[in-house]
């Protein structure tokens, strides 16, 4: 890291702490193996020094990674990846907003602005209704998989796939899966086993 990168990362480490001990967060102070001197000297920086940091060019810290939690940042960073990469294949699939809703918690102006970007102009109306063959054959993809939570029958993937395997408008998978973890519900409730 060149000299400049040290002394902004210094400036960026100095007004994390001091925003730290604003707030009393002794936990982020203890992660940073500030004593307590350290904590009353940054503590007592005014407004001015903390925003001139970085024309002091010097900087105190040791930089080092610490390999168990990188791996943490790395993994999450992939599901995270992952999870958007899906959900835009989702929307690109023609999910209605409901469905992403109760998938993902995505909200209204999100959706259509995602769905703008991606350039998903279909997708008004009630869905189709399915013929009875195919009806039957999303059925043998399915039933095994819903849960009785009619919010959220399936897993996003588990969506994904059966509209991409049996070509099921993705609006009419929704309307099923909602209708049967609905059937299934009440069925539980009544004793009775569904379909």
């Amino acid at each position: 890291m060149s000299r400049n990168g040290l002394v902004e990362l210094t400036a960026a480490v100095l007004r994390y702490a001091a925003l730290c001990i604003a707030n009393g967060d002794e936990d982020a102070l203890r992660e940073l193996r500030l004593d307590p001197a350290q904590v009353r000297e940054i503590g007592a920086l005014t407004l001015d020094e903390l925003a001139n940091l970085e024309t002091v060019r010097t900087h105190c810290f040791e930089v080092r990674l610490d390999p168990q939690r990188f791996r943490i940042l790395m993994g999450r960073l992939v599901r995270a990846r992952q999870a958007q990469e899906l959900r835009l294949a989702l929307i690109e699939a023609d999910s209605p907003r409901l469905m992403m809703q109760a998938l993902f918690g995505m909200k209204e102006r999100d959706y259509s602005r995602t769905r703008c970007l991606a350039g998903v102009t279909t997708g008004a109306g009630r869905p189709a209704s399915l013929d009875e063959q195919t009806e039957h054959r999303l059925w043998r993809a399915v039933g095994d998989s819903l849960s009785d939570n009619p919010q959220r029958p399936l897993e996003p993937d588990q969506y994904l796939r059966v509209h991409r395997q049996h070509g099921v408008p993705m609006r009419s998978l929704w309307a099923y899966t909602q209708r049967w973890a609905q059937e299934r519900q009440a069925a539980a409730k009544a004793g009775t086993a569904p379909r």
